[in-house]
């Protein structure tokens, strides 16, 4: 080996160590994973990752890289680029030529068309270094403006650690999708600052822990006990996403569903105001353990995730009778639209299971947006271009259907399955409504019952299934068994479906 190789071995080794010793202290204190000792959990065996920016603050061997691990490498056999903050050095906070790595980094994953992976372990922006590096074009700056020109157009996905604050906490909001471990914390202000600020005492848990991002306002998708299975959860993540908005997701070996379809008919109860849990009826119409459900804990009214359908990747999104009604509030609106856009950006066919009364309605919902936001999962549906397939499995009134891409809004096929009713509104409310006062005249209380029933009855005749399947209200009624074999046709058939919107540069319902 001649002297200069030697000299490169040499500053590499020691820039592979990290920072100082009380850098790494702190990180064990913590229970944390050193940032390299980290990645190694999330690239294939035998394709170690590549870095670049190595030598970044080379003159401070305190600052070793500049507190952040930038480069590419495999996952599933794909190519990845990653950003790792390296809480050894300066609590991984960003300075100038860190924040200059990160930028460089979602450069390449846009020019290269390739997904992205965060690691952020940060304490913010270093605010020790003086100069603009947090507004300037080529450092920190620029960082916010790259993740939002990116969307949709690379995946990205974040996997947040510690406590960040600030700057570093947007990194893991503008993700597509965020892994936060169960003692992560992320705010847009530090709890010492909140109190010097508005005189508030909070701790960082009570400020933005798991169950205020997962539980309270949505804003993290997945939650991991052990860096071991934060990794897991990133790997599986990315088998379903495909390498950029031009490509299709990864197709995988088809397998049977874990329950079997001719239990659909058992799994819905026959009274239509009987809660069952969905994932049920999707455990037997999705391939078994492909379902990966997103932000469980948030409004879980509605549910959605990513599953295969015959080794396909569809997005699924599906009322959950088990939780109020499977009412759509305005934060399961949010939690629709913002999965059904996401579905749409890149590529996944979206599967609606339909049983809902409808939107909440009330002085507490309006006051928190319902139409605002009841109309951005409507609008999110109705703009995906990608196949939609609507079955209706039993409840379906009021605008939920439209929300759920029901007959209007252009789904390549409407299925219903004898279970179903699509109405206005539910019987109770409707004879309500019309009746009123031709009720109240009704003295006698047993007449009045009586009344009430056979209302009732007449009102449930007008959107009997078979009636509406005959006017063609729905595409096809289905035996709940032919459930899943219809639906594998579907998809096949409609894979290059092509939906042709109005010219415009975008809407304006966000």
């Amino acid at each position: 080996m001649g002297e200069r190789e030697r000299r490169v071995d040499e500053a590499v080794a020691r820039i592979l160590q990290g920072g100082p010793p009380r850098g790494h202290e702190r990180q064990r204190a913590a229970g944390k994973r050193f940032v390299r000792d980290r990645l190694a959990l999330f690239f294939d065996d035998g394709a170690p990752y590549t870095e670049f920016g190595r030598f970044a603050r080379f003159e401070d061997p305190e600052l070793a890289a500049d507190g952040v691990v930038t480069g590419s490498g495999r996952i599933g056999g794909r190519l990845v680029f990653f950003t790792a903050s390296d809480f050894t050095v300066k609590a991984g906070s960003i300075g100038r030529y860190h924040g200059e790595k990160l930028v460089r980094t979602q450069e390449a994953a846009l020019r290269a068309r390739k997904p992205i992976l965060y690691l952020v372990d940060s304490s913010g922006a270093r605010i020790d270094e003086t100069g603009g590096h947090h507004v300037d074009r080529d450092s920190g700056g620029r960082l916010f403006y790259l993740h939002s020109v990116m969307s949709g157009s690379v995946p990205q996905v974040a996997v947040l650690y510690g406590t960040c604050f600030a700057g570093t906490a947007y990194t893991p909001v503008f993700a597509d999708l965020l892994v936060m471990m169960k003692d992560a914390a992320m705010a847009i202000a530090s709890p010492r600052m909140v109190e010097m600020v508005i005189g508030q005492k909070v701790t960082p848990e009570e400020l933005g822990g798991v169950d205020v991002h997962t539980r309270v306002n949505g804003s993290a998708h997945f939650v991991a006990e052990t860096e071991e299975e934060a990794a897991d959860l990133v790997r599986r993540i990315f088998s379903y996403l495909p390498d950029s908005c031009e490509t299709a997701p990864p197709a995988a070996p088809p397998r049977d569903p874990a329950r079997d379809p001719r239990e659909i008919d058992e799994i819905i109860p026959p009274d239509p105001n009987r809660p069952y849990d969905v994932h049920a009826l999707i455990e037997a119409i999705v391939d078994a353990d492909s379902f990966l459900e997103v932000k469980a804990r948030y409004a879980a009214e509605l549910v959605v995730g990513f599953a295969r359908l015959g080794g396909r990747v569809i997005g699924v999104v599906a009322n959950q009778p088990a939780v109020k009604g499977g009412t759509l509030f305005p934060e399961s609106s949010d939690k629709g639209a913002e999965f059904v856009w996401l579905c749409d950006a890149y590529n996944i066919p979206l599967l609606y299971l339909v049983d809902t009364p409808g939107f909440m309605v009330g002085t507490a919902v309006e006051r928190n947006g319902i139409l605002r936001r009841g109309r951005k999962f409507i609008f999110a549906t109705s703009s995906a271009t990608v196949p939609r397939i609507c079955v209706v499995v039993r409840k379906a009134y009021g605008a939920g259907i439209y929300a759920m891409s029901g007959p209007a809004y252009d789904p390549a096929v409407t299925y219903a399955l004898p279970s179903a009713e699509i109405a206005v509104m539910g019987p109770e409310a409707a004879v309500n409504a019309v009746y009123y006062n031709r009720l109240m005249a009704i003295t006698d209380p047993e007449e009045r019952q009586r009344t009430v029933e056979q209302l009732r009855a007449e009102y449930r005749a007008g959107y009997d299934i078979f009636k509406l399947a005959g006017q063609l209200v729905v595409d096809e009624l289905l035996p709940p068994r032919e459930l899943r074999h219809e639906l594998l046709r579907a998809f096949e058939l409609y894979a290059h479906r092509r939906v042709n919107l109005p010219p415009r540069k975008h809407g304006t319902i966000l």
